[in-house]
């Protein structure tokens, strides 16, 4: 039996070595031929390129020889969708994007992501019996046509990813099934080549490794982080603002973020302390529309906002997160502890946020997201990166721990209470002194 588990366990890593070594493997194999192959998600082989924990991303290929994917959907019950097509060349870039209340309807149909005093143009047009969030919507991804519209057009001749992104389905009393994609199915997708189309069935399983291999060489192949990551040249640790989030990562055109590197390895006896003012945020999980803001927020000052940390090496794994719908506050502030302890410590009072460091032999990156910030919102991520307090974040090369100090000061000029301030703290400091005594005057 010894014997047998030992050639399965050598069987996958031929497959997997195979995969990072045939050129073009994923243009060339194309994924399997069906539709959404692949979910990224803190979950399984889809845990890569840093997956927020309470979204999932769903990805389908473009390859160059069709013409087009119709992609045929309902909006789901959500905080928010979106679709963003990404350039499959070096360095990859994002082609297009639609966000949930930017997608038109089908005739007949209501976008529920419109607000009512915008939503009478639409109305003239829907059913009668109709009520907001039965709405249907088709997309359009085509080599033969240029963005407009519900349509996002691709260069002729070039292979892309296209993600859905889906971020906190609302809680789903049906049990119909689909409590991840907003109680509504992935959308069905057809692809059009040489005039012809067909109808794409959907996957299963999703996420067979074959095809998630294929993601990552495309993404990975032969890629190396260099200049490992040091540690800080003092405990106090700064967010700053990413110049241009690395593409490999799939980053979300619609948020902004502040990354921190607290250091190449954990500290024994230590703890990170992160203390921040928390902006509005909507109240959707139990179904409110989302420009109505959660209980104890006055507005909603960002679609969303979230705290995350991922291991820094490849393929960037999400480890944990804290978010608008999960945090604790007091306030309307929160304070976040990271430890190395398996299951939440008896020391971290209730009211702070406990997230874990996770396997200690990999460095850490954090990251603070600001998802569309209203506009007389002033303190949001995205004004920062407007003002210029931005660092350099470019794969494979790591900065150093201290190379977010600049930017870091000026971002936190711009953001004020909303900067999410942080540090090294010893335990024993925090048990007596809450995050004022690891923070303050630093």
């Amino acid at each position: 039996m010894k014997n047998v588990f030992s050639r399965i366990a050598l069987l996958g890593c031929l497959m997997a070595l195979a995969v990072f070594i045939i050129p073009g493997f994923a243009q060339a194999q194309n994924v399997k031929n069906c539709a959404w192959p692949i979910e990224l998600s803190p979950e399984g082989y889809g845990n890569a390129t840093g997956p927020e924990l309470l979204a999932r991303y769903y990805l389908i290929p473009f390859d160059a020889q069709s013409d087009s994917l119709v992609i045929k959907g309902a909006y789901p019950h959500a905080r928010y969708f979106s679709y963003v097509v990404y350039q499959d060349q070096t360095p990859t870039a994002i082609i297009g994007d639609l966000y949930d209340a930017q997608i038109a309807p089908d005739p007949g149909s209501l976008n529920p992501y419109v607000r009512p005093k915008d939503i009478r143009v639409q109305a003239a047009h829907a059913r009668p019996s109709q009520q907001p969030g039965d709405g249907t919507y088709t997309i359009v991804i085509s080599h033969a046509q240029p963005s407009a519209g519900n349509t996002i057009g691709v260069p002729p001749g070039h292979f892309a990813w296209v993600m859905l992104r889906i971020y906190i389905p609302n809680a789903d009393p049906s049990l119909s099934g689909h409590s991840l994609t907003g109680s509504v199915p992935l959308p069905a997708v057809s692809v059009t080549r040489g005039g012809a189309s067909q109808a794409l069935s959907q996957c299963s399983p999703v996420n067979d490794l074959r095809d998630v291999g294929a993601l990552l060489q495309d993404l990975f192949g032969g890629l190396v982080l260099n200049n490992p990551v040091d540690m800080p040249s003092s405990d106090r640790l700064w967010f700053a603002p990413l110049l241009s989030p690395p593409m490999r990562l799939f980053p979300n055109p619609h948020n902004k973020y502040v990354a921190m590197l607290p250091g190449d390895r954990y500290q024994p006896g230590r703890i990170i302390v992160i203390h921040g003012k928390a902006p509005g945020a909507p109240r959707t999980y139990d179904g409110s529309p989302i420009w109505r803001p959660t209980r104890g927020s006055r507005s909603v000052d960002v679609r969303y906002w979230a705290l995350c940390s991922v291991n820094f090496e490849l393929p960037i794994t999400s480890v944990d997160c804290a978010s608008d719908l999960t945090a604790n506050l007091e306030n309307g502030n929160y304070t976040v502890v990271i430890s190395d302890d398996l299951l939440r410590p008896d020391w971290v009072p209730a009211s702070v946020n406990w997230m874990r460091w996770g396997d200690e032999q990999y460095p850490k990156l954090l990251f603070f997201r600001n998802m569309l910030p209203a506009p007389d919102f002033p303190y949001s991520i995205q004004r920062a990166v407007e003002k210029g307090c931005t660092f350099d974040l470019t794969l494979p090369n790591v900065p150093n721990s201290d190379a977010t100090i600049p930017a870091g000061q000026c971002a936190q000029k711009v953001m004020g209470d909303y900067y999410p301030m942080a540090a090294w703290c010893d335990k024993s400091t925090f048990v007596s002194g809450g995050w004022q005594a690891c923070i303050s005057g630093r």
